[in-house]
């Protein structure tokens, strides 16, 4: 009888040590349960071929406010700071467009974190730019590819899903999440210049050569502004960067056709925003706009584009 009882006692004392591991494993894991994004992409496919015209100004300009590489993890501590930043500069400025360049999450890395929410980083960006009807569009950097919560996928479908006023699109035959066409037209309709988002792909990937294809076709009908977020080989020919990653050739020479007026990119968190011109084309690094990396106070650049001018021009305010 004794030692049934004792092996009754042991079964429960297992079934309580069981049960007990099982609550505190469910709260430990309740936040990253909350974050988990994982297969927005596979059930929101984007792929809508969007070309998604942007309106000129009365005085023929058009303004981008770029932010780049937040590598926001959570809503807390640096990355409360880097979100009134990103929402300080968009209501002061009042931009046509916003444009966060890549690694608008921390990848890999946010491992190390006790507490990542990657979906309440999401919906903090979504308030911030509804909070002022606020245009705004993301293109995939690196870290938003390696997302471990979530592709870059994944995030731009749980954003065309949840915000009314970001401007996504993924066209049909196309490697990555996200390429967008912006045509910039004026009061009769005609477009003067195309904004073109390109997905720079992940960490391991060569941009590919139907992305060369896509951009070639564009660039033959109109001048353009191109926005992606790695530096490529010309960014070093231009002087600004070092340690290009792979890219094909064909892709990164039509960043110095007769219609690309810049090419503006964020990635190597730079101490501040650079710009050299080579050969026609105006190439930009800009600085990284989050506080996580490093003590720097971060960055972002204000640029207008006036494309009806007899020249081209560019106008940029360098924010810190």
């Amino acid at each position: 009888m004794k030692k049934k009882l004792l092996i009754i006692g042991a079964v429960i004392l297992a079934l309580a040590v069981l049960v007990g591991g099982a609550y505190g494993a469910l709260i430990w894991l309740q936040p990253f349960q909350r974050d988990c994004i994982v297969g927005y992409g596979e059930r929101h496919p984007i792929v809508n071929d969007g070309v998604i015209p942007m309106r000129l100004r009365e005085d023929g300009s058009f303004t981008v406010l770029q932010f780049t590489d937040t590598h926001l993890v959570h809503t807390r501590g640096h990355d409360a700071r880097t979100l009134r930043e990103l929402e300080y500069h968009t209501a002061r400025l009042q931009p046509d467009l916003v444009v966060i360049s890549g690694d608008m999450v921390e990848g890999r890395a946010a491992r190390s974190h006790t507490l990542v929410d990657r979906r309440g980083v999401l919906e903090a960006l979504i308030d911030i730019f509804a909070r002022h009807e606020q245009p705004w569009a993301f293109i995939p950097g690196n870290n938003d590819h390696d997302s471990f919560l979530g592709t870059a996928h994944d995030i731009a479908s749980f954003l065309a899903v949840h915000c009314e006023n970001i401007i996504i699109s993924q066209w049909n035959g196309l490697p990555g999440a996200v390429h967008i066409i912006l045509p910039l037209v004026d009061a009769e309709n005609y477009t003067a210049h195309n904004l073109l988002l390109i997905d720079s792909l992940g960490r391991f990937d060569t941009m590919q050569p139907e992305q060369a294809n896509w951009l070639s076709g564009l660039l033959h009908e109109f001048p353009a502004s191109i926005f992606l977020h790695y530096n490529t080989p010309v960014f070093t020919r231009a002087g600004l960067a070092n340690h290009p990653r792979p890219f094909d050739d064909a892709l990164d020479e039509l960043f110095l056709h007769p219609n690309v007026g810049l090419v503006s990119i964020g990635h190597t968190h730079p101490d501040e925003t650079r710009r050299a011109t080579y050969e026609g084309t105006i190439f930009q690094i800009v600085r990284a706009s989050g506080y996580r990396r490093g003590d720097s106070y971060p960055g972002a650049v204000l640029i207008t584009i006036t494309p009806n001018a007899e020249e081209l021009y560019y106008f940029y305010d360098f924010i810190y």
